[in-house]
This record gives structure tokens, C-alpha cells and sequence, in this order.
């Protein structure tokens, strides 16, 4: 074999080994990419499932939080309802009411009176609560006048702020108008201004501003005189249980109505907060949500 031969069969033999070795890196890196395509897919699938995960583990805290705040609203209200049926039967085992004194007559119904009207009380937040559970959406919305709500609210509470000797201050501008879930709206001015009567100072005062009016929501402010919160008892009012200011401050009531305030505004974008303001007592900020 002479030399040009060899020469030609070494070319030859060059040009199919870098043509081999040319469809071996293509190969390699056709799968390098496939491999990397579907490490993509894998880490996407990853994130994907951590994400399910951290929202499983969120919903499983919420259920929780849910079922534990349940339990005590079950519990509350049922002691609370069970109140006049123990003063009832107390009366009914009486022989003759009759021998009984006027005086002592009068302050047993006096306070059967209270009995039944804060387990009425309870008994209709607790449904409304329980009403905005079975609801996906709390959409029943209505134009209301806020003062005239406002002013209906305090009536209620007239004895209570006369006893007091409470001046209330309501700034709210006579034509404001808003279009809102009235029992929900009700129900926590109501809880609210209960509180300021029950928390503030004898001969005090109570004012209430509409605070902001924006594009999306509107504010109202409700400001007693009382003593200013401990940061604790601020704390859990804003962010864990309001049954604790009850439990630390030994007040009469069940303590429920400012979280069960605060489940619901929540339900319709709705939120309040409690501030101590210097020289004025303690402030209560509701921010409601304006619907069209």
C-alpha cells in the first residue's frame, strides 16, 4: 500500500471519526437539553407542590384557628343563654311570689330583665355569625343613611349613657350615604359603642368621626375617654382574643362581641383597630368597604 493510499484512508478515517464524534455532542446535547427540560419541569412541579403544601398547612391553621374560635363561641353563648332559665326556674320554685318584698321583687326582674336582653343580644350575633359562615359571599347590601343607624344604635343604649352621665359627640355629616350589609354594619357599631359605654369614664364623653372617606373604602372612628389599653390587652384585642381584656379586667359580658366584630367586617373586606390616643382615652378605627 503505498503512501497516498495510507495518507487518503487516514482522511477517510479522520473526517468519520470527527462526523461520529459530531453526532455524539449532538446526541449528548439534544439530551443535555432534554435532561434540563424536564429538571425545569421537575423544579416547576417542585414549587408547584411546596406551594399546595405552605396553602394546605395555611387552610389547616385557618381550620384550626376557625374550629377553636367555634368551640368558644359555642361555649360563651350557651352559658349566656342558659342565664334567664336559671332566674325563671329560681321563681318558679317560689310558693308565693306575694311574700316577697317589692323592693327585692322589683331588682330580681330588674336583672332577669338584663338577662334576657344581653342572651337576646348574644343569641342574634351569634346567628348572624353563624348566618355568615354558611355564606360563600355576603352580597344582601342596602343604602343606608350612617347617621340615622348610628342614632338608632345609641337609643338603645340611652339608659346606659344617662346612668353614666356620658355626653356623645356623633360628627357624622347628616347626608352620607353608603350602600353596605346593614346587619353587619349594626351589629358592630353596636358591639363598639357598647363597649365605649361600658369601658369609658363616668361623666365622660364618647365621639364619633367619619374619619376618611376614599374611592374604596371609608373610615369611622369611635373614641372613648376610659383609661388607656395595656400594650397586651391592645395586642390581643387587634390580633388574638377580646375575651382576654374581659378575663384580665374581670368586666361583665361575655368578651366576644369585638372578635365576632372582627370575623365579619373581615368577611366583607371590612377591618378595625384599636389605639390608645394620648389625653383622649381609646380609639376604635373601623374601615368598611364601599360597594357599588
Amino acid at each position: 500500500m503505498d503512501s497516498q493510499t495510507i495518507i487518503t484512508l487516514l482522511i477517510v478515517g479522520i473526517v468519520i471519526s470527527k462526523t461520529l464524534i459530531g453526532v455524539l455532542i449532538y446526541f449528548l446535547i439534544r439530551k443535555n437539553r432534554l435532561l434540563k427540560s424536564k429538571q425545569l419541569k421537575l423544579t416547576a412541579a417542585n414549587t408547584a407542590l411546596n406551594e399546595q403544601a405552605q396553602r394546605i398547612r395555611h387552610y389547616n391553621e385557618e381550620l384550626k384557628i376557625a374550629e377553636n374560635f367555634k368551640t368558644k363561641v359555642l361555649s360563651i353563648a350557651s352559658h349566656d343563654l342558659r342565664a334567664p332559665f336559671a332566674s325563671v326556674e329560681v321563681l318558679l320554685t317560689i310558693n308565693d311570689i306575694s311574700l316577697i318584698d317589692k323592693e327585692d321583687l322589683s331588682l330580681i326582674f330588674t336583672n332577669l330583665k338584663k338577662q334576657v336582653a344581653r342572651s337576646r343580644a348574644m343569641l342574634e350575633e351569634v346567628l348572624l355569625w353563624t348566618d355568615s359562615q354558611l355564606r360563600d359571599k355576603l352580597e344582601n347590601t342596602e343604602t343606608c343613611n350612617i347617621i340615622d343607624q348610628i342614632n338608632g344604635i345609641l337609643e338603645m343604649y340611652s339608659i346606659e349613657i344617662q346612668k353614666s352621665k356620658m355626653l356623645v359627640l356623633n360628627n357624622v355629616e347628616q347626608d352620607f350615604s353608603v350602600n353596605i350589609h346593614k346587619e353587619i354594619f349594626c351589629f358592630v357599631i353596636r358591639n363598639v359603642i357598647s363597649n365605649a359605654i361600658k369601658y369609658g369614664r363616668t361623666g365622660g364623653k364618647i365621639q364619633i368621626l367619619l374619619t376618611d372617606n376614599k374611592i374604596d373604602q371609608w373610615e369611622l372612628t369611635i373614641i372613648n375617654d376610659g383609661d388607656e389599653l395595656s400594650p397586651e390587652v391592645l395586642y390581643n384585642l387587634n390580633f388574638v382574643n377580646s375575651w382576654e381584656r374581659k378575663k384580665a379586667e374581670n368586666k361583665n359580658g361575655a368578651g366576644l362581641g369585638i372578635s365576632l366584630c372582627r370575623d365579619l367586617l373581615k368577611r366583607i373586606n371590612g377591618s378595625l383597630c384599636f389605639e390608645n390616643r394620648s389625653s383622649e382615652g381609646v380609639s376604635v378605627k373601623l374601615i368598611f368597604p364601599i360597594n357599588v
